[in-house]
């Protein structure tokens, strides 16, 4: 009796061990992996960083208004040579302070501002761009996870199916209903299958490891992914597409034309405008119980003579500026088209891909009918090995192809969104 509730208490303990194992492993859907990459990736995370920083410096920029104030405070004593005859007060301590406040006003100030304020803004838009870029290489890398896990379920499929098809021809070779080079056909087919389930399962361990890298989740752990290929997508609407907002290239160009501009015209400002500088500064001083100070006002207006020449370093630096804007107006311009040309080109795919799908579907459903009929014919002898293989095989490529098809069409809905600059999902359920 006791050796029974021994052998109770182990296999209870044994299992209590493995629950917690088994509870262990993540479940990932495809928002969850994209949110666990937007707080985990650390790529994204030195942008958010280099964007805090330009906050902070366009928050700061107007401390150019800021005038310099210095202070000081002093103590002297007069000196005499050996001999000198007047007895002055050489015992005397003169204390003294100055107080002092200069501060330049120029237009560079306020372009300063106005830049900082700008590179902020790119700042931003390179975040943005950042954090759509990485949504979207864990979206494609989650598709492909399950592509990989479709092409294996099927592998594994197709070497069930020809481990069937051995043991029946090995069951009709013991009969004398098949022959001894058809048993040995099937056993090298089934074989030949081994390597390849063995080099897809590969791939996709290291499709994973990578996936769990851009998340930033450890290599060890254990996930299992949500959902299939076949049922990702609910509907795809491509027939009102309207290009509303721009593509991510094009927004950064945009924004680095308005920076060059900013840097034009701050340049033509500084050359063509005077500064004005105003400086105060009061130094009292005590001595023979007096006080007295020399303290002072200035202001002066400058203006820079040697920029009017045409020659001169200012004028070479407005010319440089005026071609770095024309030619970033031509970039702009040419990434505009190309954006449009990358749009059309994918909608065309997505519809291709929708009409692709469908037909293959039904290639599924035939090479289906067409397996059932061989095998049973297989079966009843009236057909060869070689049919039935042949079949097999047809089936597992129409099979293959729709996953493949599926994966495609979603990779191309992703790319068009990412172009639209648009959410992802905006185009279709995915």
């Amino acid at each position: 009796m006791k050796r029974k509730q021994k052998k109770w208490i182990l296999i209870a303990a044994v299992f209590f061990c493995i629950i917690p194992a088994v509870s262990a492993q993540t479940v990932l859907s495809v928002e969850e992996a994209v949110r666990l990459g937007l707080e985990n990736n650390l790529s994204l995370e030195r942008t958010k960083l280099e964007t805090d920083q330009k906050k902070r410096e366009s928050n700061r920029s107007w401390n150019g208004l800021i005038p310099s104030v210095s202070a000081s405070a002093s103590a002297s004593h007069a000196t005499t040579l050996i001999g000198d005859p007047s007895p002055a007060s050489i015992d005397e301590w003169i204390p003294g302070f100055s107080l002092s406040a200069s501060m330049t006003l120029t237009t560079s100030i306020f372009t300063n501002i106005e830049q900082a304020r700008l590179q902020y803004q790119a700042g931003l838009i390179s975040y943005e761009t950042a954090r759509q870029t990485l949504e979207l290489q864990v979206r494609k890398a989650f598709y492909q996870l399950l592509l990989l896990e479709a092409n294996i379920s099927l592998t594994e499929q197709s070497i069930g199916t020809a481990q069937s098809r051995y043991d029946q021809t090995a069951a009709l070779a013991r009969h004398g209903q098949a022959s001894a080079l058809e048993e040995l056909s099937a056993r090298v087919d089934l074989e030949n299958m081994k390597p390849t389930l063995r080099t897809v399962q590969s791939g996709y361990n290291n499709a994973l490891e990578s996936f769990k890298q851009v998340i930033g989740i450890p290599l060890d752990e254990e996930i299992t992914l949500a959902g299939s290929l076949d049922d990702t997508i609910s509907f795809i609407n491509t027939e009102n597409i309207q290009k509303n907002g721009e593509s991510a290239s094009v927004t950064s160009l945009r924004m680095s034309l308005e920076i060059i501009e900013a840097q034009l015209k701050a340049a033509k400002l500084q050359a063509y405008t005077p500064s004005v500088s105003v400086s105060w500064n009061t130094s009292p001083s005590y001595s023979n119980s007096t006080w007295s100070d020399s303290g002072s006002f200035t202001a002066r207006l400058t203006f820079s003579l040697d920029s009017l020449l045409p020659w001169s370093a200012t004028k070479t630096q407005i010319d440089s500026l005026k071609t770095s804007v024309a030619i970033y107006q031509s970039n702009l311009a040419e990434a505009k088209m190309n954006s449009d040309l990358q749009v059309r080109q994918l909608v065309r795919t997505i519809e291709q891909s929708l009409e692709t799908i469908e037909a293959l579907k039904l290639n599924v459903d035939l090479a289906e009918q067409s397996y059932a009929m061989y095998e049973e014919s297989y079966q009843k002898g009236t057909t060869d090995l070689q049919n039935l293989r042949s079949a097999a095989d047809s089936l597992s490529t129409a099979q293959n192809r729709v996953q493949e098809e599926l994966y495609n069409l979603l990779s191309a809905t992703l790319d068009l969104e990412n172009e639209l600059n648009v959410p992802f999902g905006t185009l279709g359920r995915i």
